[in-house]
C-alpha cells in the first residue's frame, strides 16, 4: 500500500443473527431497529473487503459505496 493511500469508506449491514457478535468486535457500528448492524469500514483493498464481508454468507451485505456493491455482485455471480 502507499503511505499517502486514503481509504474508502463501505458500510456493510449484518443482520441480526451475526450482529451481537459483530457489536463486540466492531463498537462503533450503529445498532439498527431490528437487531441488525451497520459497520463502515475504511477500505484500502475492496477485494479485502468482498473476502470478509463473504464469511458472513447471507448475513453481511455491502451497501455502499455502489462500486463495491457492483464488484460484491460480480464475485457472486463467478
Amino acid at each position: 500500500f502507499r503511505k499517502d493511500a486514503v481509504p474508502m469508506p463501505v458500510r456493510v449491514r449484518f443482520t441480526p443473527a451475526v450482529a451481537r457478535w459483530l457489536a463486540e468486535r466492531y463498537p462503533e457500528g450503529k445498532a439498527l431497529p431490528d437487531g441488525g448492524l451497520e459497520v463502515e469500514f475504511p477500505v484500502l483493498d475492496p477485494h479485502w473487503l468482498v473476502r470478509h464481508v463473504l464469511q458472513y454468507g447471507a448475513d453481511a451485505e455491502v451497501i455502499e459505496p455502489p462500486a463495491v456493491r457492483e464488484l460484491m455482485k460480480r464475485v457472486l455471480g463467478a
